[in-house]
């Protein structure tokens, strides 16, 4: 693939030297390709790291990995909530194995990551990427707006930067839902424009979901600065989990789409 390095960061994780790398091939069967995007929160900020005890997997640069924190391909070098996530999910029996594509990138506001903004070719290369080793992304979370709270987005820009950078994934013959999680919490203050289009968002034409309202979780258990505490970490990726299942597995346990 001529492109499949095409998303690195200035400051995304690529340390291999404690990865171990799989045969993408041998992920066959009912694997959740997940692309996880946005800023810290989505990224390897989080306080403690975390390995999972499941079949999750780490998609970076066109190759697979065994998946443990940090994760590569997004910033920051601690925990993620995506390694938790991933074990819960299999736990629950919805899938036997996943894969993660993590892209997020620190202190990013929403302008950056429409089709437009410098940086859309991460989300575009991760896919083409993906694409190109034979993986159809079943899911996408976003969790992002801490930056925009501080550079005060208002509500109808934020909406029309998301569905902008929604629209070029589209194009790409995505055809995943994607989770919106609530979060405008900058450590000092909220927004309410921010949190509004956030949970304005969501539309099942467009197979829009809503995700955690994570603004819910700001004080000292949950959060070591703006960031999520190994207690937030797990009540964030407990929320995730209840977000997916609600939207996309019945009682019966069978996908609804």
């Amino acid at each position: 693939m001529t492109t499949s390095c095409a998303y690195m960061f200035k400051w995304e994780y690529e340390d291999l030297s404690e990865k171990q790398e799989v045969d993408c091939q041998s992920l066959q069967g009912k694997t959740m390709v997940m692309l996880a995007m946005g800023q810290s929160n989505s990224a390897n900020h989080g306080e403690v790291r975390y390995t999972p005890k499941r079949k999750v997997y780490n998609f970076f640069r066109g190759k697979c990995y065994r998946a443990a924190d940090p994760l590569l391909g997004a910033t920051g070098d601690r925990g993620s909530v995506w390694t938790r996530f991933a074990d819960r999910v299999i736990e629950a029996g919805l899938y036997g194995t996943v894969l993660i594509a993590s892209v997020g990138a620190t202190g990013t506001p929403i302008g950056r990551w429409k089709s437009d903004g410098d940086l859309h070719h991460r989300i575009l290369a991760a896919i083409e990427a993906l694409h190109g080793r034979g993986f159809r992304i079943t899911q996408m979370f976003w969790h992002q707006g801490e930056q925009d709270t501080s550079l005060n987005t208002a509500e109808a820009k934020y909406k029309a930067s998301f569905l902008d950078m929604l629209g070029s994934i589209r194009k790409q013959g995505v055809d995943a839902p994607i989770y919106v999680a609530v979060a405008s919490w900058n450590g000092d203050t909220f927004s309410q424009d921010v949190e509004r289009a956030q949970m304005e968002l969501p539309n099942p034409d467009q197979k829009i979901y809503p995700g955690p309202n994570t603004d819910e979780w700001t004080g000292a258990t949950d959060r070591y600065g703006v960031h999520f505490s190994d207690a937030g970490l797990n009540k964030v990726a407990d929320s995730w989990l209840q977000r997916l299942k609600a939207q996309e597995f019945p009682a019966t346990g069978r996908p609804s789409r």
